[in-house]
């Protein structure tokens, strides 16, 4: 099922989260090896996070296994990268 740059699929996840649980879900889900990165935002959302898996089954166990068990987790929505242009500071060349 398409491309996966780098041997990795990177998705980036947003979640719409219960403010009395922001902390412990944020400290639960940096735990995780596949969380590359993870912010607490304003706007629509309140944590964002950038996840790599080697596979797409994996990622989906994530989402539904890990994430979407955590208490306070009101939504979520995941968005696959299909093209990185740059990633960690670095341009990536365009082919």
């Amino acid at each position: 099922m398409g491309q996966v740059f780098g041997g990795f699929i990177t998705a980036v996840i947003g979640l719409k989260v219960d403010t009395a649980h922001i902390e412990n879900i944020a400290r639960l889900l940096r735990e995780s090896p596949n969380v590359e990165d993870l912010f607490l935002v304003t706007g629509d959302l309140d944590l964002i996070l950038k996840v790599k898996f080697l596979n797409y089954k994996d990622l989906k166990e994530f989402i539904l296994e890990k994430v979407g068990k955590l208490e306070g987790i009101q939504d979520t929505s995941t968005m696959i990268v299909v093209a990185p242009y740059k990633e960690r500071g670095v341009m990536l060349s365009e082919k």
